[in-house]
């Protein structure tokens, strides 16, 4: 029985390539040794299957495993459904990594059809769902706002064996190819422990999240929601959680949102949301010369970004989500063209922790 190949072009992120020969020089083995690790085949001891897999992705050297394949000149269509975005907003950073990993398979006869929906209406979602089985696609990339008929759709894809990749959230019961993102209770639980650890003087945390209306919440906030709420329960249970609603978009209700609150409760200095929109947040403190709270919030945005710069915002907790978005689409390519599972089913992405401290390495030195 042949080992598992480990290698896939999942990993090559860049455009960065080199030749066979250069790889076998860089291990020190024969470019015939080469050859056998890229293709499985046998002959080849393990330590120098993970030593030429290392160099691999060290140097960033993509085979020509497409060659064949791209003879048969199959064209495959992958659909995305995703909500609509403006400028700077979480679901850009999504849309940036889709489009990058079909930029980066040009020539391999993909095509992407992209399906936005309004995340605060059911209907719009639904519309994005009947659009996309019109569309017979050969794969789907969603993220499951609406978790009731994401598990409907994704079993009637299923059921014609089209591969379907998660980010964000995944819904249980559903048959999928891979999942990409943050562990979502261990993240709210972390952030309860930054944002307020064991101090026994810390009574109350004021929770600030979206009005989605007549849509349910997200599962990603609801999952980081339970994760905060068990870290107190562990670790310190006199301290409550208060959960009001603020607005995506109108900043006059929230500016007085804020104030009406604070007013309410003035002993109230520790402030988390769990989604991306804590700068809407901070841009209250800001306009108020409010310097003595410690707000939590969640994604790279370069909103929550420069506040955290600025000092508003205290702490981060993220992930690299256009890196997370690029690395689903290009597991259904793979899966579509080569037939090729990723390594695991569930990919975890790293919880990056950043401060006033670290974000400059984040921002790039802007």
């Amino acid at each position: 029985m042949q080992p598992n190949n480990p290698y896939t072009p999942t990993s090559m992120e860049t455009d960065r390539t080199a030749t066979m020969e250069q790889v076998a020089e860089a291990a020190g083995v024969s470019i015939g040794t080469v050859d056998r690790v890229v293709h499985n085949r046998e002959g080849v001891s393990e330590r120098t299957r993970r030593k030429v897999f290392k160099i691999i992705e060290e140097i960033g050297y993509k085979p020509n495993i497409y060659a064949s394949i791209l003879s048969r000149k199959k064209a495959f269509c992958i659909v995305a459904i995703i909500p609509y975005f403006q400028t700077g907003e979480y679901w850009e950073l999504v849309n940036n990594g889709i489009t990058r990993a079909i930029r980066t398979s040009q020539g391999l006869n993909v095509d992407l059809k992209i399906f936005y929906y309004n995340q605060f209406d059911l209907e719009s979602f639904r519309a994005a769902c009947r659009n996309t089985l019109d569309a017979q696609p050969d794969g789907l990339f969603i993220a499951p706002i609406y978790k009731e008929e994401t598990i409907r759709l994704v079993h009637r894809l299923a059921a014609l064996a089209i591969p379907v990749a998660y980010i964000d959230t995944k819904p249980e019961n559903t048959d999928y190819l891979a999942y990409f993102g943050m562990p979502l209770f261990e993240s709210g639980y972390l952030a309860a422990d930054l944002l307020v650890g064991s101090d026994t003087s810390v009574r109350e945390v004021v929770s600030f999240n979206i009005d989605r209306g007549e849509a349910p919440p997200n599962d990603s906030t609801l999952n980081r929601h339970r994760g905060f709420l068990a870290y107190l329960e562990d670790h310190n249970p006199e301290c409550r959680l208060t959960d009001c609603s603020m607005s995506p978009f109108d900043f006059l209700y929230n500016m007085k949102l804020f104030d009406r609150f604070f007013e309410e409760h003035p002993d109230v200095n520790h402030i988390i949301t769990f989604n991306s929109r804590a700068h809407l947040i901070s841009d209250w403190m800001e306009l108020r010369g409010i310097r003595d709270k410690k707000l939590l919030g969640f994604d790279m945005l370069q909103a929550n970004m420069r506040a955290l710069r600025n000092g508003t915002i205290s702490t981060l907790i993220a992930e690299r989500t256009d890196k997370e978005a690029f690395r689903a689409v290009r597991s259904l390519i793979d899966f579509l063209i080569l037939r090729q599972k990723p390594l695991r089913r569930d990919n975890f992405s790293s919880i990056d922790i950043l401060t006033r401290y670290n974000v400059d390495f984040y921002l790039g030195g802007e």
